[in-house]
């Protein structure tokens, strides 16, 4: 396919999105929409996006601020100032969406909330992005990832536990704040579609529960009269282990031998080799035949249709098989696993760490990971887009400066260098 005579710099490009984030969620939809071509102004206070503070390695400047507003405009607005509603209001004026990551009374207070935005801006698309959801005794209640893997039994499910019984989060991602990202996005998105129809914008929400929520949809299914064995294990057994007093450790093991099929324990899982790891996708019942194939074993689950592997026998062969491989997987190194499976088509990866990925290849050659240049003068690496567009990409940018464009926004929707001083003598902006 070739590209289209009149290239943009996205398919967003002209679109204006505020965005009033801060830490993960709000700031990584701001960015995906500035990977389509958006224009997107973050809107910061004197102090910043709190996450510019954390491990700073200068001042208002830190890796994980620069890995999630790349891209974006800087404008530093003290909204808490009388003198700066009128630039609010004026670039609410100019705008197409909003981003917003902030609890109801504080939103309501700066006078970025919904009902505030749409009596200057009708036909503004306005995401807010809320912990819990804007209805229900906790509405206004702050949230996080990691006390939302908590609330919605993430950690629960991951069975992690620390050498000293301590319950483990997950530690890789904020998984929960991300996936909220690309929903704050995608309801962007939609609202302007919507617009393009009716006319109207519109007010959309989304949150950190409700995406914890979606994210475990696969366990979260319940069929009436015919309850998952996780269900009937949390209704029966664990009441039983809590009135005998188990630890948190033995309702855990007791839970995970009950949510984790056996025929998964063996196949769709990781196992320690000889010196590493290796990650292990037999998903498929084709994969699995090839891998028995591989380590002359039989496992009648996967061979036999009508075999029942419900009955005691079947469970202990199943306990036997996992013993058997994990067994043979530790006999030999992680590259002699990898190449003999991948050899016979069988899905697998060594275990990484991600700090190799910045200079993996694959990824590099795709642009998932890009190098840019600083404004404090440093070069870094960081994740690409996470969309190609064919017909034109916008150049990428790094994360901006506190405060940098400034100037620069407030001359495009109107006010005078005059005027601007007189902001900033006022300290409606720094």
């Amino acid at each position: 396919m070739q590209a289209s005579e009149n290239i943009l710099a996205g398919p967003l490009e002209g679109i204006r999105i505020l965005e009033f984030g801060s830490f993960v969620a709000g700031p990584w939809g701001g960015q995906l929409l500035a990977d389509m071509g958006a224009e997107v102004i973050k809107i910061e206070p004197p102090s910043g996006d709190p996450w510019r503070q954390a491990t700073a390695f200068t001042k208002n400047e830190s890796r994980v601020f620069m890995a999630l507003n790349r891209g974006t405009r800087s404008i530093c607005l003290d909204l808490k100032q009388r003198s700066a509603q009128k630039a609010l209001h004026k670039l609410i004026q100019s705008a197409d969406g909003i981003i917003s990551n902030n609890r109801a009374d504080t939103a309501h207070k700066l006078g970025i909330d919904y009902e505030t935005v749409s009596e200057v801006n009708p036909n503004i698309v306005y995401v807010d992005i809320t912990a819990y959801g804007p209805s229900g005794d906790m509405a206004n209640m702050p949230g996080f990832d990691l006390i939302m893997q908590g609330y919605t039994g993430a950690i629960a499910s991951e069975g992690k536990i620390t050498n000293d019984g301590q319950p483990e989060v997950v530690w890789s991602s904020s998984y929960i704040d991300f996936a909220t990202g690309y929903a704050a996005a995608n309801g962007i998105l939609a609202g302007i579609i919507g617009k393009g129809k009716t006319g109207k914008g519109q007010l959309v929400s989304t949150s950190l529960l409700s995406n914890a929520i979606a994210m475990q949809s696969l366990r979260v299914a319940d069929i009436e009269g015919i309850p998952a064995p996780a269900k009937v294990w949390f209704e029966t057994t664990r009441i039983e282990l809590i009135k005998n007093g188990a630890s948190y450790e033995k309702i855990q093991e007791s839970y995970q031998m009950t949510v984790r099929p056996l025929i998964y324990r063996c196949y769709y899982r990781s196992y320690k080799t000889l010196d590493g790891g290796l990650a292990l996708g037999c998903l498929a019942v084709h994969a699995r035949e090839k891998l028995l194939n591989v380590l002359s074993l039989e496992d009648p689950r996967v061979t036999d249709r009508n075999y029942n592997d419900s009955t005691p026998e079947a469970k202990a062969m199943g306990d036997k098989l996992v013993k058997t491989f994990e067994g043979i997987f530790a006999s030999n190194t992680t590259k002699h696993w990898y190449k003999k499976l991948r050899s016979h088509d069988i899905p697998c990866e060594p275990i990484r760490f991600v700090e190799e990925m910045i200079h993996d290849k694959q990824v590099v050659e795709n642009g998932y990971v890009i190098d840019l240049d600083h404004h404090t003068g440093h070069k870094f690496r960081t994740a690409g887009p996470v969309l190609q567009f064919n017909d034109g990409m916008p150049k990428p940018k790094s994360s901006p400066a506190l405060g940098k464009d400034t100037d620069e926004i407030l001359n495009d929707i109107g006010f005078s260098a005059d005027q601007i001083s007189e902001l900033r003598k006022h300290g409606a902006i720094t």
